[in-house]
């Protein structure tokens, strides 16, 4: 599959492990330093990007992550009922360890700042950390359940623990996340009205778990309470409240959409809506659900939940504060994480032998490879195309970039004259040296980083942005190179 990079060619755009108990990170301004010499690759002098951390206390990211502890809380306790039941149990159970390792690292986040989930310092106010204190202890006996039902050594007992406690975990996620939205709404980073609406946002994820829920319930007689008029009222609520995010709702404090982009998204997820409702049509007439039914509903919710996320993720960035709610945190990520892979030995051999190789190249020789390139990429491989991906150091680039489990989407390694080296998949073309992603890390020296706009990435179907970073020589301290991250950024936010 052709997967092209997201700087178009010849234009220059405008500027995981588990997380507890990692020390915060330092963020510091980007210096300029004098640029390596590159002849007639090098445009006008780079400057590099600077994120003024100081406007920037993570309010956005701590709203959208405190409210979406809801989503995983009907999330845990839908996987649950399945697990239990023994539908669709294998794909319930990987849900479940995710929501448990999410669910973790959100409370910790919150509670201790990290800075790679958007939230760069640690929680101050004493109200919220007793609210988080509160959250985590009623957490607990479930997370625990949780755990066992993940790994398949989970009993009825655990089943009916998840069952008997998530209410109150999620009454109490409600209570946080409207401390937190009331400590961090202020004029420069979020305000109300943007507050209001991600409120709601986030809320369809946490409805589409319900329903789904809500049908496993049904479909095995556990419910504590009236489950299929709890399904009624979460149909009602999803359907309205989508309408009202695309349409604008100034009575309930929802204003229309702020750009096309947000509003197109909301278009997309009501014709998902539209399309696939009717698969909780037979239940609320009183039909008992199949397992074939529970598994539509268990599949809707996932896709109500990313394109809900889709959306949200647009919110976040149209909005005042847009710069610093992905861009700390992916900063972050980029020197806390990824700049790990620059020191690989086989990699910095293969971009100085490729240096030493195009030491003589002309202008007219690189255009000419990058030509062949775009040729070859167009027609699904070639000479070319076929010798990077087949390096061994692509194919370490490819194994690194599948052990971030989603985060990078893409990677590929530049020389000093901003021709590839390696990379995990295709790129649309061969040449980077006329795009901010070289210019603005190799001709700025060794510490630079850039860090593209949002955009989305139709091969993954989230959005993502890219950070690029100089690559020096151990030995010499030398820049020789460069390397661009495809990053989904919803990990981030």
């Amino acid at each position: 599959m052709l997967i092209k990079d997201k700087t178009s060619p010849r234009k220059i755009k405008s500027p995981a492990s588990q997380l507890r108990g990692v020390s915060k990170i330092a963020l510091v301004a980007l210096a300029v330093t004098a640029a390596p010499s590159a002849g007639i690759f090098t445009a006008e002098p780079a400057v590099a990007q600077r994120i003024d951390q100081s406007l920037y206390n993570g309010g956005k990211a701590r709203v959208n992550r405190s409210a979406s502890l809801r989503t995983l809380t009907e999330a845990v306790a839908s996987a649950s009922c399945r697990v239990n039941a023994g539908i669709g149990a294998e794909s319930a159970q990987v849900q479940l360890a995710s929501v448990r390792a999410d669910f973790d690292k959100i409370i910790d986040g919150l509670m201790n700042g990290n800075a790679a989930l958007g939230m760069p310092g640690a929680e101050g106010s004493a109200r919220t950390l007793n609210a988080l204190t509160t959250t985590a202890e009623f957490w607990g006996p479930l997370d625990a359940a949780a755990q066992r039902l993940a790994s398949g050594a989970g009993t009825d007992d655990d089943a009916a623990t998840i069952k008997a406690g998530y209410a109150d975990l999620f009454e109490q996620t409600e209570v946080l996340a409207a401390v937190v939205a009331g400590q961090y709404t202020d004029p420069l980073q979020l305000l109300q009205s943007d507050a209001t609406v991600l409120n709601f946002a986030v809320r369809q994820r946490a409805l589409a778990y319900r329903m789904s829920r809500a049908m496993c319930e049904l479909a095995t007689g556990t419910a504590s309470g009236d489950a299929q008029q709890e399904l009624a009222t979460s149909v009602d609520q999803f359907q309205q409240t989508l309408l009202a995010l695309r349409d604008g709702f100034p009575g309930a404090g929802i204003n229309p959409p702020p750009n096309d982009a947000v509003r197109a998204s909301l278009e997309s997820t009501y014709q998902i809506w539209l399309d696939q409702r009717g698969i909780f049509e037979a239940a609320l007439a009183g039909q008992t659900p199949s397992s074939q039914d529970v598994d539509a509903a268990a599949a809707l919710s996932d896709a109500l939940s990313i394109a809900m996320n889709n959306t949200i993720t647009l919110y976040l960035i149209a909005t005042p504060g847009q710069d610093g709610v992905y861009r700390v945190p992916l900063e972050a990520y980029a020197r806390e994480e990824l700049s790990n892979w620059l020191t690989n030995p086989d990699m910095i051999a293969a971009i100085k032998a490729q240096n030493a190789a195009h030491d003589g190249l002309s202008e007219d020789e690189v255009i000419a490879l990058d030509q062949q390139w775009r040729a070859e990429a167009s027609a699904g491989g070639g000479p070319l195309v076929d010798k990077l991906l087949s390096a061994p150091v692509s194919a370490w680039l490819l194994e690194q970039q599948e052990a971030t489990a989603g985060f990078v989407t893409e990677v590929f390694v530049m020389d000093n004259k901003g021709l590839n080296v390696a990379q995990s998949a295709v790129t649309s073309d061969y040449w980077q040296g006329d795009e901010a992603k070289w210019q603005e890390t190799y001709s700025v020296g060794a510490d630079a980083l850039h860090i593209s706009e949002v955009e989305f990435d139709d091969s993954t179907g989230f959005y993502q942005s890219q950070g690029s970073m100089s690559i020096t020589d151990p030995e010499t301290g030398e820049v020789i190179g460069a390397v661009t991250f495809g990053i989904n950024v919803q990990n981030l936010m």
